[in-house]
């Protein structure tokens, strides 16, 4: 009965066409097949001999509640660093018991030979004989990572494409509405009378004049000015921010909850890092910029169109400069997009 069950698992996990479902439906697996207080994914990196950790994702079980099966869509893990260190950096599973008084088993998570994470599997019992079933959906997850990156990422630039993009975006508007339904009245009240307060935006970034490269010096050096725009962008964002090519000179970012503030920072800085930059035996290159807030009660087409009219208010008045779709509307420089717009971004 419990092979059957674990093969049941094995086929919904690798049944996943995308990396965030089968994360999710990986630690789900893990939740039902095993005696366990929380399941989660960790991205780990190192920074000035620091170790760190990110959550991928979280899922916490709580058998005495109504609803025992609890997402922690902003969660953050307390992994004693020596621990996480000993699990990524000597790429072995590392168990310990938690101050709270649980076990913590890290099982770490290959790419190209190097730990990049690790599931943590949280349990009151000890797991020792469960040990090698964990290990063995840890490498499935390895595997099918691999795949999934090869088949998710521009091979040029390393960034998302545009398969990725449609995805990620739709989930990122799932995830704001759930947040805000379980957001208290007051927060909500809060929000709705502060402009700059915290929400995701959508950037479309364009090279300006690119056709211009590409006929004068040739499509190597138009690959290399796109290299190096996604390297700079790269540096410019945080790691938090998603990070995408949808064109051949045509990037999307999906930049994390921040206020309005914060975001133009980022995007200013990274403009005037490109307009800075010599590009070998071509000189100056810029890109320009529209940006749109992704609000609750709007879909991916409709912000989309949004920001790619900012976008277009940019390279039609002066370029190398950004512009936000909100701030344009308001003082009447452009019209209001009617809701349903389609882009198409070829």
């Amino acid at each position: 009965m419990m092979k059957n069950k674990i093969l049941q698992s094995v086929v919904e996990v690798t049944r996943q066409r995308d990396l965030d479902s089968m994360e999710s439906s990986l630690v789900a697996t893990l939740a039902q097949l095993l005696p366990v207080h929380a399941v989660s994914i960790l991205k780990s990196s190192r920074e000035n001999n620091v170790v760190s950790s990110e959550v991928v994702v979280s899922l916490t079980i709580d058998k005495s509640k109504k609803a025992p099966y609890c997402w922690d869509v902003d969660s953050h893990i307390d992994v004693t660093p020596e621990y996480l260190t000993a699990c990524t950096q000597n790429a072995t599973i590392t168990t310990y018991q938690h101050g709270l008084g649980y076990f913590r088993y890290l099982f770490p998570i290959f790419e190209e030979s190097q730990a990049t994470g690790c599931l943590v599997v949280d349990s009151h019992k000890e797991l020792s004989t469960q040990m090698s079933l964990i290990e063995a959906f840890a490498q499935i997850y390895q595997n099918y990572r691999i795949l999934f990156n090869e088949s998710e990422r521009d091979k040029l630039t390393g960034l998302y494409n545009r398969r990725t993009f449609d995805n990620k975006l739709s989930k990122l508007f799932k995830i704001q509405q759930q947040l805000d339904a379980n957001a208290k009245l007051s927060q909500l009240q809060e929000r709705r009378h502060s402009k700059d307060h915290d929400s995701a935006w959508l950037v479309i970034i364009d090279i300006d004049h690119f056709k211009r490269v590409n006929d004068i010096y040739g499509h190597v050096f138009g690959d290399e000015v796109i290299l190096t725009v996604s390297q700079i962008m790269k540096s410019c964002f945080r790691k938090t921010d998603l990070l995408f090519r949808v064109g051949g000179e045509e990037f999307v970012i999906l930049l994390e909850p921040a206020t309005e503030t914060v975001a133009v920072d980022l995007i200013e800085r990274f403009r005037k890092a490109i307009a800075d930059h010599d590009f070998s035996q071509i000189g100056t290159v810029t890109v320009s910029a529209g940006y749109a807030r992704i609000n609750e009660n709007d879909y991916p087409p409709a912000v989309l169109d949004f920001a790619d009219k900012a976008l277009y208010y940019s390279k039609e008045h002066g370029r190398n400069c950004s512009h936000s779709y909100e701030t344009l509307v308001e003082q009447r420089k452009i019209i209001p997009s009617i809701k349903g717009g389609k882009v198409d971004f070829f």
